[in-house]
């Protein structure tokens, strides 16, 4: 996909590979971020809220669906509530087919069973007017405290293409000092968690 002159990798093995190249560089800017911008956190929002912006109006999300295969979202009690009416099933049929406990989060005590996403059809998701939260906010970038952030952000990379590109506009417009080209993974994704 091309977008603004930039190719843009939305197949999830092109979007991991081109993460991977970037992996320790985006270490690097993580640190960077937190100890070397010269902008305030809130500065940085705003920063990242504009390129996100652009970035976004760029890539069609239904063409990518890569959180859908890759992250497990959460439900809270409520969610689970409007679903199970959207579906017209029973709420404990609903969560014996699709749910299992989240240990995560006791506002969302639930989650998908498995993934891909059981209500991605056809790169779409069924359930979108009712989705969680957790769906409609991903991949996070317009939710303040980016440099707090930084680390879910990282891995977010070797998924989400919006992410992968916006950290990489960020990197050039706050004038992080690059590396030559980085290779491997000496910090491991892993051991960041």
């Amino acid at each position: 996909m091309l977008i603004q002159g930039i190719f843009v990798a939305v197949d999830l093995v092109q979007i991991r590979k081109l993460a991977e190249t970037k992996e320790n560089e985006n270490w690097s800017f993580r640190s960077f971020l937190k100890t070397e911008c010269d902008l305030e956190p809130d500065e940085v929002d705003q920063v990242v809220f504009e390129i996100t912006r652009r970035v976004w109006a760029g890539i069609e999300c239904t063409s990518c669906a890569n959180c859908c295969r890759e992250v497990t979202p959460t439900f809270s009690e409520a969610e689970v509530d409007r679903v199970t009416k959207r579906l017209g099933m029973q709420r404990q049929e609903f969560i014996q087919t699709y749910l299992e406990q989240s240990d995560n989060d006791s506002d969302n005590p639930w989650q998908t069973r498995s993934t891909p996403c059981p209500f991605l059809k056809d790169n779409l998701c069924s359930i979108y007017e009712d989705r969680p939260a957790d769906c409609s906010g991903y991949p996070y970038l317009y939710k303040p405290r980016f440099v707090s952030r930084t680390l879910a952000m990282v891995e977010r990379t070797f998924t989400c293409p919006i992410v992968y590109e916006v950290m990489e506009e960020l990197k050039k417009s706050l004038g992080f000092p690059r590396k030559t080209k980085s290779r491997g993974t000496s910090h491991g994704r892993a051991s960041q968690r």
